[in-house]
């Protein structure tokens, strides 16, 4: 794939950032100008939910830094990321941080971006395809017909405000979809405000786990079983999950 490929020009200079999306995880889902930036970056500092495969496409001489952070199982701290991204940056690099899925969706861009910012390094945001959007394809390709409203939320509690919960009495009440990122390990606080709020028990809820890849799997259950199914199952993230 892409073996014949002709990199377009991209404006990436030395000494700057591009914070970029990898897509939810095929290959085949990495966008033109994320792409390039891969062939060109001198530093690649990558996410777990990033697939491997995509790293494949880095100059041979690219130093690759791998800034995992997965549940219990940290390889680093944010505050690390933030100073190898100035650091190499400093040092005259064309820097990538590469994120899975779109940068903008429940990640840290802001925290990066503002200290970027703050050290005056030049930087850009590329997008990625998000895993809901490739995760909705794969469970309905009539997702919206019957309704106007999507709801995205974390099943963490926001990254940049930790004190503000999530409003559950609002996204129950809207007839919207539900897609919910990051929610396995918090599912039965999840499912108690879902039904304290209106939704029905016998709600249908779909969850996509590792969207795109060859590993990919669907399950489908009701909001009341939902729980067990996952324990059952022995669902781990990442995982989307899309309550009807």
């Amino acid at each position: 794939m892409f073996n014949n490929y002709k990199p377009v020009k991209i404006e990436f200079e030395d000494g700057s950032v591009i914070i970029a999306g990898a897509g939810p995880g095929s290959v085949k889902l990495l966008t033109y100008k994320v792409l390039n930036a891969l062939m060109i970056a001198d530093v690649i500092i990558y996410d777990a939910l990033v697939n491997k495969e995509v790293l494949k496409f880095c100059k041979k001489k690219a130093k690759l830094i791998f800034a995992g952070k997965l549940k219990d199982k940290k390889a680093c701290t944010q505050n690390e990321i933030n100073l190898w991204l100035v650091q190499h940056a400093k040092a005259g690099k064309k820097v990538l941080r590469l994120k899975g899925g779109d940068p903008s969706f429940f990640s840290r861009v802001s925290q990066e971006s503002e200290y970027l910012e703050k050290h005056k390094i030049k930087f850009k945001i590329f997008s990625g395809i998000t895993a809901s959007q490739e995760s909705i394809k794969k469970i309905n390709s009539n997702f919206f017909n019957n309704s106007n409203v999507c709801n995205l939320i974390t099943g963490h509690r926001s990254i940049n405000y930790p004190n503000v919960d999530i409003n559950y009495k609002s996204i129950c009440s809207n007839s919207g979809k539900i897609i919910i990122y990051m929610g396995i390990s918090q599912i039965e606080k999840i499912i108690q405000k879902l039904i304290e709020h209106g939704k029905k028990k016998d709600t249908t809820v779909s969850i996509i786990c590792n969207a795109s890849l060859r590993k990919e799997k669907i399950w489908e259950s009701k909001l009341r079983d939902l729980n067990e199914l996952i324990k059952k199952e022995k669902i781990k993230s990442p995982a989307i999950i899309v309550v009807n």
